[in-house]
């Protein structure tokens, strides 16, 4: 299941890299819209619950041994914070700040106090997975953005400033690639990687369904006009050979525990 899905995304990932080395731009203006509900909801919502997840795996990951994973939680739920502060439009020192802050750490404490010894040791390696997954995923995508330079669409004061993916562009600009999309598929993927029996017999709802949601993410990326179809495209492909590394690499200790 895994090796088909694999195979069927990067078909997909390639395809639209070869649309947009010819149509990035027209595609950017038919299908522009800030508006959009979809565009917003993924722009605006996704940070949010990355922020919540991060900061969660580090709670359960927390323990006499290692302590450093509260500092990360800690740091996890201040960004957190700050995310609603800035959805808010409210001041550094506000009550956003205040409820962000206890909302993350309630949902952190209440999530390590309901979950048992015996389920967080087994979530132990998947957490492990998917942090080393995202960080490798996020150092890559940060890495090519300042390295490619590409002018984002909604920045473009004129046509002029555009350029192909396929060429850093060496301006300063932060399009390729797609940031959102790399980290929103890093940590859906994560669901294919889980063995519980009860999922095995739904590998091909969960595959459409986290296949789905990559697309849906890719969409509203270009529809909110801070990417060009490329630039989600490759921040998928980063995503999914990361993911498929490690995936290799944890597969055996995955099956022996299952």
């Amino acid at each position: 299941m895994q090796r088909t899905f694999v195979r069927i995304m990067s078909v997909i990932g390639v395809c639209l890299l070869a649309v947009g080395a010819c149509r990035d731009l027209a595609i950017s203006e038919v299908l522009y819209d800030p508006s959009s509900w979809l565009g917003i909801l993924f722009q605006e919502g996704w940070p949010l619950l990355l922020k919540l997840l991060l900061a969660l795996s580090f709670a359960l990951l927390a323990d006499r041994k290692h302590k450093f994973c509260y500092g990360a939680m800690l740091l996890c739920c201040l960004l957190f914070a700050n995310d609603v502060r800035r959805l808010t439009h409210a001041s550094v020192f506000s009550v956003a700040i205040i409820v962000g802050l206890t909302f993350s750490l309630l949902v952190c404490a209440g999530v390590s106090r309901w979950l048992s010894p015996w389920q967080k040791e087994r979530l132990r390696p998947y957490l492990q997975f998917y942090l080393q997954l995202f960080f490798t995923v996020l150092l890559l995508t940060s890495a090519l953005k300042l390295v490619w330079g590409r002018v984002r669409y909604r920045q473009m004061e004129e046509a002029s400033q555009f350029c192909v993916w396929y060429l850093p562009c060496g301006v300063q600009g932060t399009s390729f690639p797609s940031g959102h999309t790399s980290s929103f598929a890093a940590t859906v993927l994560v669901v294919l990687s889980l063995r519980f029996p009860r999922l095995r017999s739904h590998a091909r709802l969960i595959g459409t369904a986290v296949a789905g949601s990559i697309l849906l993410m890719m969409l509203s990326r270009v529809i909110m006009g801070a990417h060009f179809v490329s630039d989600t495209a490759a921040g998928m492909l980063i995503a999914l050979g990361c993911w498929r590394f490690y995936d290799r690499r944890w597969e055996k200790w995955f099956y022996d525990h299952a």
